[in-house]
């Protein structure tokens, strides 16, 4: 496995990750929201190849207030989670952004419940949720932690 930076090339394969997650994890309407993000990334965006094929994406983004990072569009193919990929992709995704960042000082990532438990394990908590936030079943679940739990 090789995570990389995310290239243009990579955005139809970047969307079928969403696909595989969809309606699970994902709202069908996302997709259009997730296209115009990879169109005008607002910080890094990395890949995660197996073989020659994309099978994780997920990227951070410095906020205004120049001390938090959130985290954007993470995603495993719905054939390979659970299988450490996803661990993988944070703690490069957390390590190469912190980095080069050393005045961030929190971390966020908006999730649904479905997903809050891996984030959790990687110490984030439960700050705010949104029963339906973005979607039928998928509630907005807003987690934050500090960068020095950022050693996952």
């Amino acid at each position: 496995m090789n995570v990389r930076p995310y290239t243009p090339a990579d955005r139809e394969a970047c969307l079928e990750l969403l696909r595989s997650n969809t309606p699970e994890h994902f709202s069908t309407p996302e997709e259009a929201e997730m296209a115009r993000f990879l169109d005008a990334l607002p910080g890094p965006y990395f890949v995660v190849e197996d073989g020659g094929q994309i099978i994780a994406s997920g990227g951070i983004a410095g906020e205004r207030d120049g001390i938090t990072a959130t985290l954007c569009w993470g995603m495993v193919d719905a054939s390979r989670q659970r299988t450490g990929v996803g661990s993988k992709l944070l703690v490069h995704r957390l390590e190469t952004f912190l980095a080069a960042h050393p005045q961030i000082r929190q971390l966020q990532t908006h999730t649904s419940q479905k997903v809050q438990a891996f984030y959790a394990k990687h110490g984030f908590r439960v700050v705010e949720v949104k029963p339906n936030g973005f979607g039928p079943g998928l509630d907005h679940v807003h987690m934050m932690r500090d960068r020095a739990s950022a050693r996952s």
